[in-house]
């Protein structure tokens, strides 16, 4: 190599700047990993959105009307317990006056424990209130409460989301021609159908609330679920 120090500066000029453009290409070639790497992230599917508003709206409302469905039926229940009382209690005191045959004793053991029935219902301990109306249906001393038992021991079945079995107790109540919950026991028909996702079968149902009972208090309830169908 040539001892000339013009030679050599002139050298140095020129290899100098390797360097430095080196390390920009590193520089580029690492921001470009960088970007990459942002737009792999930014396209990462995120955490699965939540259920919209309206879905938790509709399912809200769907269990608010299921409840005051179930406020109706527990009034109207009400009623009866409340005449049925009264009647009881004319009869008790036709026993006292004039020594009645030991049924009437009996009587008052079966009311008593189909109020701590419908009680174990009203508290939402549904598989409790099942065990006990069906040992009042058991022991045979409720001839006039039979088709009311199995009501709500269909409700109970609903209430625990078994509505095939709830279905199989309605339609044992709609067995009692002269019951007062047989339009009740055919709507909730409808309604365990609808649930179970056979909207064609819980059409059937409505239809046979409105055309079955038309002085029933609840057929203007199955024609609204009608209405949400069509």
């Amino acid at each position: 190599m040539s001892k000339n120090p013009r030679i050599a500066r002139n050298v140095r000029l020129l290899v100098s700047p390797v360097p430095l453009v080196f390390s920009l290409a590193v520089f580029a070639i690492g921001c470009g990993s960088e970007e990459g790497a942002t737009d792999e992230w930014e396209s990462t599917p995120g955490t699965p959105a939540v259920s919209s508003p309206e879905f938790k709206v509709d399912s809200l409302m769907s269990e608010t009307r299921r409840l005051k469905e179930q406020n109706d039926a527990l009034a109207a229940e009400n009623r009866n317990l409340t005449a049925r009382a009264a009647d009881l209690e004319t009869r008790l005191n036709e026993a006292v006056k004039s020594p009645a045959p030991a049924a009437t004793a009996p009587v008052g053991d079966v009311s008593s424990a189909y109020d701590a029935a419908l009680s174990q219902f009203k508290s939402r301990n549904y598989e409790e209130a099942t065990h006990q109306f069906q040992a009042i249906l058991n022991a045979g001393g409720g001839d006039k409460l039979v088709d009311n038992c199995h009501y709500w021991i269909g409700e109970s079945y609903y209430g625990m989301k078994r509505y095939n079995d709830a279905i199989k107790e309605f339609e044992t109540v709609l067995g009692y021609p002269g019951s007062g919950k047989r339009p009740y026991a055919q709507l909730m028909i409808g309604n365990s159908y609808s649930a179970l996702g056979d909207r064609e079968s819980a059409r059937d149902a409505y239809d046979k609330v409105v055309s079955g009972y038309p002085s029933s208090v609840i057929v203007e309830k199955a024609k609204e679920k009608l209405a949400r169908m069509k």
